[in-house]
């Protein structure tokens, strides 16, 4: 809380002279535990329609020193095939995921995650959002907000790019998905950045450590209240067929870092 309380006086004394942006949600990581009114622990082995080859349980996510770690380690694990839940399956991965599913969703304003990405072949970290209620039908036809993601970040290959992306899904089927997307360079890998959605009923911006870098016009789907989804997937198709193909051990364990979550109500 004083780290917030700091970040906002230093933007009331040194920003603009129009109204402080009014934050509306917001999780500091200070507890030594996931605030269970905030968020609920992925615990499913679906693997996101992407062919991931992890099982998320909450034994992998942690709180603590002022950060929320999501863990991926090469270990057997089990659970519901399904996020709905289904027959059990096991798959030879486990990490972490939350998400703030029926305990908070937002339309439109500035959502804020400051955060540290992982490394390593076959390393997929996303900040995202999804539809609260499916009001214009099942996926994808209400759509999908990608706040950041990168794969394969730190690996050296002819290939490879050290960059995350912003971007948004949707479409009338699945085989007709439309992706709007744009990415950008990640600079230090081993440091923090501030992943940011300006979004307003216009106009969705994405930017990197304060630095717009991607914008698309606002309007339906994205019109509607979108939930917040944090989590690092191992495996999946744009990480196992990009930098040096396949999912490297050796870069395990591996951790997804979050230092804070911050929303703003749109000015």
């Amino acid at each position: 809380m004083r780290r917030l309380l700091l970040a906002l006086l230093l933007a009331a004394l040194t920003g603009p002279a129009a109204a402080a942006p009014r934050l509306i949600w917001s999780d500091e990581f200070d507890g030594d535990r996931l605030d269970p009114a905030r968020w609920t622990a992925a615990a499913d082995c679906w693997g996101g329609g992407n062919e991931e080859r992890q099982c998320y349980a909450a034994g992998n996510v942690s709180v603590s020193g002022g950060v929320l770690r999501l863990n991926a380690r090469k270990e057997r694990a089990s659970g519901p095939a399904r996020r709905d839940g289904g027959p059990r399956v096991s798959r030879d991965y486990a990490s972490g995921g939350v998400s703030t599913k029926g305990l908070a969703s937002f339309r439109y304003g500035r959502i804020e995650v400051r955060a540290k990405l992982p490394l390593g072949q076959g390393l997929w970290p996303a900040i995202w959002m999804l539809p609260e209620h499916d009001n214009y039908g099942p996926y994808p036809l209400s759509g999908e907000i990608d706040i950041a993601e990168a794969v394969n970040l730190g690996v050296r290959c002819r290939s490879c790019r050290d960059r995350v992306r912003g971007a948004a899904h949707h479409g009338p089927t699945l085989q007709a998905n439309r992706s709007d997307s744009a990415d950008t360079a990640l600079g230090d890998l081993t440091a923090f950045h501030v992943f940011a959605l300006e979004w307003t009923p216009k106009r969705l911006t994405w930017l990197l450590d304060g630095k717009p870098y991607f914008t698309r016009p606002g309007g339906r789907p994205f019109d509607e209240r979108f939930h917040l989804i944090l989590n690092l997937a191992v495996g999946g198709r744009w990480a196992e067929t990009t930098g040096r193909r396949g999912v490297d051990d050796a870069a395990l364990p591996e951790s997804l870092l979050v230092d804070w979550v911050r929303v703003y109500a749109e000015n």
